[in-house]
C-alpha cells in the first residue's frame, strides 16, 4: 500500500464511529500531504485551475491552507482568520471528502460546505474533491 492508501484506509476506519472532531484536521492534512506525493493525485489535477482557499472547520476553529490545480497540491494548517477565500464546513465533512467516503455533489449541494467568498471557489473546491476521489480509484 502507498502511502495514500494508508492515509485514506485509516480515515475510513476512523469514519465508522463519529470522529473526534480534535482530530479531523491533522487526519485531513495527512491525507492531502500524502496525496500531494502522489503522481495519481497530480495527473489528475493537471488540468483543474489553479485556485486556493482556506479550509475552515466550523466545530474546532481550526483552519487548513489549500491549494491545488496545475498539476499541484499543497496543504498547511493556518490561522482560521487567514488569508485566502474562506470555506467553512466540519471536520467530519472535511474528512469525508479527501478519504472519499462523501461524494462531492452531495456535500456541494446539501450545503455542507458553505462558500463565504462566492460560487467560484466552491465550484473549483467540488472540481478538485471530485479529481482527488477519481484518483483514489484507480
Amino acid at each position: 500500500m502507498t502511502k495514500l492508501a494508508d492515509a485514506i484506509q485509516a480515515a475510513r476506519v476512523a469514519s465508522t464511529s463519529p470522529p473526534n472532531p480534535a482530530h479531523a484536521r491533522d487526519a485531513v492534512l495527512t491525507i492531502l500531504a500524502a496525496a500531494a506525493e502522489d503522481e495519481r493525485v497530480i495527473a489528475n489535477l493537471k488540468d483543474v485551475p489553479a485556485g486556493r482557499a482556506l479550509l475552515r472547520f466550523t466545530d474546532t476553529q481550526e483552519a487548513i491552507e489549500f491549494q491545488a490545480g496545475d498539476g499541484r497540491l499543497y496543504a498547511e494548517a493556518a490561522d482560521i482568520k487567514g488569508k485566502g477565500p474562506k470555506v467553512d464546513a466540519t471536520g467530519a465533512t472535511w474528512l469525508g471528502l479527501v478519504a472519499g467516503t462523501l461524494k462531492p455533489w452531495l456535500a456541494f449541494t446539501r450545503g455542507m460546505v458553505v462558500a463565504r467568498a462566492g460560487l467560484t471557489e466552491l465550484r473549483w473546491l467540488q472540481q478538485v474533491a471530485e479529481r482527488l476521489q477519481q484518483a483514489y480509484e484507480r
